[in-house]
């Protein structure tokens, strides 16, 4: 999976992403990606603005799906709900970092077959460039076929 190019298709088809210099830096029971502190991510006071960091820390959970969907054609996923608990400021770029194993997304897939959906939560940890924990994330997620395919 070049997660480069994914992350440049993701880019060209969703504007915000382009804004936050997102970068997929891994997507396997690892989740992470990056988004970048800049003048389109910044808030009035030169920090990351809540959106990016909620961005971010949502971000994940369409990554999932994407690496581990049999059916990526049939199934979308959509975030239900996110809460996020802010930690520190982020005066740098961040990192988002999810976990969702291999034995979750076989889960993920045999649900979809059997029911044609599928929940899960994703907590997310995100990161300033020296390590500081800046917000934390829980994000409910419905996976169905909301495109009627």
């Amino acid at each position: 999976m070049d997660l480069e190019k994914m992350a440049a298709s993701i880019r060209q088809q969703f504007p915000i992403y382009e804004n936050a210099g997102l970068e997929i830096l891994q997507a396997d029971e690892v989740f992470k990606a990056r988004v970048i502190l800049g003048e389109k991510t910044q808030n009035h006071v030169h920090m990351m603005h809540a959106a990016f960091l909620f961005l971010g820390g949502e971000f994940l959970g369409g990554l999932v799906p994407m690496r581990h969907l049999k059916h990526p054609e049939k199934f979308q996923p959509v975030v239900r709900d996110l809460k996020i608990d802010f930690k520190a400021p982020a005066l740098t770029s961040i990192t988002a970092q999810a976990h969702f194993s291999q034995a979750q997304a076989d889960e993920m897939n045999q649900q979809l077959e059997e029911t044609g959906r599928f929940d899960f939560t994703l907590v997310a940890e995100l990161t300033d460039e020296a390590g500081t924990l800046v917000a934390q994330t829980t994000a409910n997620y419905a996976l169905r076929n909301f495109s009627g395919k």
